[in-house]
Parts: C-alpha cells; sequence; structure tokens
C-alpha cells in the first residue's frame, strides 16, 4: 500500500482505483465505493471500482446527497465508527421509500457490505465502503483489514492532494 502512496506522483484517481481494487481482491467483494462527506450527513462518490453501471450513473447523477439517518452512510455519519450491514434487503429501511437503500440494492445487486469510517483527527472525511452481492456478512477480520484501507485512503488523498499543490506552484504562469 505505501509503495501505490509513494508511487502516485500526485495522481488520486490511480491511488485510490488500486487501494478498491487491494480491499476487494482482499475482502472478497464485487464492488467499492469511497464516499466524500461533505457535512451534514451528505456524501458524494468521489471514487469507485467495479461499481454496477446503474448503480453508478444514479450516484452520478446525485451528486452530493444527504443519506438517510437509518442508511448506513447516515449511521456511519453519527457515530463514526464501521458500520456492518449483512443483508441491506432484510433491514426494514428497504421496505421504506429511501432513494439510497433502493439504489443500493436494486441498481447495484448489493446485499452486503460494510461502510468504514475515514477520518481526519477527530473529523470525517468520508466512508470507504465495499459491497457483495450475496449475503455473506464481513467477518471482523475483514472490517479491520478494510479499516486499515480506509486509513491509508485519507493519507493517500492528502499526500496526493500536497503533490499535486506542490507541482502547481511550481509550474511557471
Amino acid at each position: 500500500m505505501l509503495r501505490i502512496i509513494s508511487r502516485s506522483r500526485g495522481d488520486i484517481d490511480a491511488v485510490m482505483s488500486a487501494i478498491l481494487g487491494f480491499a476487494l481482491d482482499l475482502c472478497e467483494a464485487e464492488f467499492g465505493i469511497l464516499f466524500e462527506h461533505h457535512g451534514q450527513g451528505r456524501y458524494a462518490a468521489s471514487h469507485t471500482r467495479g461499481i454496477p453501471r446503474p448503480f453508478r450513473d444514479w450516484l452520478d447523477g446525485q451528486g452530493v446527497f444527504a443519506a438517510g439517518p437509518r442508511t448506513g452512510l447516515g449511521r456511519l455519519a453519527n457515530c463514526h465508527r464501521v458500520v456492518n450491514i449483512y443483508d441491506v434487503r432484510a433491514e426494514e429501511i428497504f421496505q421504506s421509500d429511501d432513494p439510497l437503500r433502493h439504489a443500493t440494492a436494486m441498481l447495484g445487486g448489493a446485499r452486503s457490505f460494510v461502510a468504514i469510517p475515514m477520518m481526519s483527527g477527530e473529523a470525517l472525511f468520508g466512508a470507504f465502503t465495499i459491497y457483495r452481492q450475496t449475503v455473506r456478512p464481513f467477518s471482523a477480520q475483514a472490517t479491520a483489514l478494510a479499516q486499515t484501507f480506509a486509513d491509508q485512503s485519507v493519507i493517500a488523498l492528502d499526500n496526493a492532494r500536497m503533490v499535486a499543490a506542490l507541482r502547481q506552484t511550481a509550474t511557471p504562469a
């Protein structure tokens, strides 16, 4: 992981794609999303890997959206802890009209997923989410591994932004 970060040369998309790829492989998951937190429970999907096209199109159309308080992202925004959902269709919220839960289950085909907080100090930076399209809950070992990837994602994003900023100031106008 550190090799990916050090070789990134400020390419945030390449770093995030590689990190999501490693997380998906190691956690035996079909797709992953890095959500940037915009405060007050609002998110935007900034990086994805392996996501089904209909779900990606839906997320792209949403831009910055408010996650309902009963969704995985909504709960994560409130508690800043891992939210491991065994079956997105078994929770009561699936029977409601929550658009995020509906899109996750119906457009993404997600059944089990885990949302991992990306913290920068005490502030919620975003969420690192990985999904399975079968009901197969993530183990404590898988969620710990995903937390490591989320922590490294924050470092990678900070480093890539610093490198990009340095390049911009070094480039003559």
